[in-house]
């Protein structure tokens, strides 16, 4: 009988590690004080202790992420504050927006390190470098500025071939970055030489956001012509779109596996899909406004993530994300716990 206790015991604890682990819902709501402003950039810090948030009312805001309690408020902008991220392995985070500076901020100490740099446009997004050393801006412009961020320097300044450019992200070893605007294409830039590497008619409209997945293999992307679209750099004609009926997204994160990705937009939640698939595995609602803003890190040594979205609605939300598949474990009642 103590046997047959002890495994009951140990396959409950199993059940209830397997259900907290799977796509159960959670959301915890991080409600920003002060003018309520509309938050328009969150980052999430890769140890999953720290998340910046930032919005219309020029602050940038360090929060634990486990409480969801503010820790420091930097000032420092003089206007709207859209974009963020961290420096890789360090606790150092990156802000820029409409007043065109590049601030890099300490969130540990709250003090602000050093304008990085100063562009006479617009920054709508920036993004780092796999290996923290180089810094890409795009905006209200056609320039896309790449940086090195120790010194400042400008390494290149493209022609980005179109104007309000919202869609910036590094390829995942760091060699190129892709762009997205107003025409529609995907244009790819070496990081070495400045020089494009070629460019995709991905979307009718305006390019909103854009990711690599799969190494340097394939490039997700969002449109206001309310597709995305799956490019694939090795064979064009595995490309495919996926139609995402009325909403018009804003925002598109990678959410660790190979193959899914949340998007966020007019439609107020954020839909988990599964690229293989080509369907919605998952729906988190919870938001009044807009979905402006979204950034996912793994958990570490655990089973899925953290997403965190920003939004019109002034607030932010911290959803749990489970596996793809539910995990199960098998015990046996001969096992030698079950057996202690």
């Amino acid at each position: 009988m103590n046997k047959i206790r002890t495994f009951l015991y140990i396959a409950a604890l199993l059940l209830l590690v397997i259900s907290a682990s799977a796509e159960e819902e959670f959301s915890q709501a991080i409600p920003v004080d002060s003018d309520q402003p509309v938050v328009s950039t969150v980052s999430l810090h890769s140890a999953g202790k720290l998340l910046i948030t930032s919005g219309d009312d020029h602050v940038v805001r360090v929060w634990d992420l486990a409480s969801g309690v503010q820790i420091k408020q930097l000032n420092g902008h003089t206007g709207w504050v859209r974009t963020s991220a961290f420096v890789p392995n360090t606790t150092h985070v990156l802000t820029a927006g409409d007043d065109g500076s590049v601030l890099i901020w300490d969130t540990v100490r709250g003090t602000l390190l050093r304008k990085v740099a100063q562009v006479g446009y617009r920054i709508s997004r920036l993004a780092v470098s796999p290996d923290g050393r180089q810094v890409a801006l795009v905006g209200f412009s056609r320039h896309i500025t790449l940086l090195e961020l120790e010194s400042g320097d400008v390494l290149h300044q493209l022609d980005g071939q179109t104007d309000d450019i919202r869609a910036l992200a590094f390829s995942q070893s760091g060699k190129a970055i892709a762009t997205g605007g107003r025409d529609g294409f995907i244009r790819l830039w070496s990081v070495d030489s400045g020089q494009s590497l070629g460019a995709m008619v991905a979307h009718r409209q305006r390019v909103r956001d854009l990711v690599f997945l799969q190494g340097d293999a394939l490039i997700v992307s969002v449109s206001d012509d309310r597709t995305m679209f799956v490019t694939d750099l090795g064979n064009a004609a595995a490309s495919y779109r996926i139609p995402l009926g009325g909403v018009v997204p804003f925002a598109l994160a990678a959410c660790g596996d190979v193959n899914e990705v949340a998007v966020g937009g007019t439609d107020n939640q954020i839909s988990v899909w599964n690229l293989k698939r080509q369907s919605i595995r998952k729906v988190f609602k919870g938001h009044a406004g807009s979905i402006t803003s979204l950034d996912y890190i793994s958990r570490l040594n655990a089973l899925g993530g953290t997403l965190v979205s920003g939004s019109f609605d002034t607030s932010v939300r911290i959803w749990s994300l489970g596996p793809v598949e539910p995990v199960r474990v098998r015990v046996s009642e001969q096992s030698p716990t079950a057996a202690k």
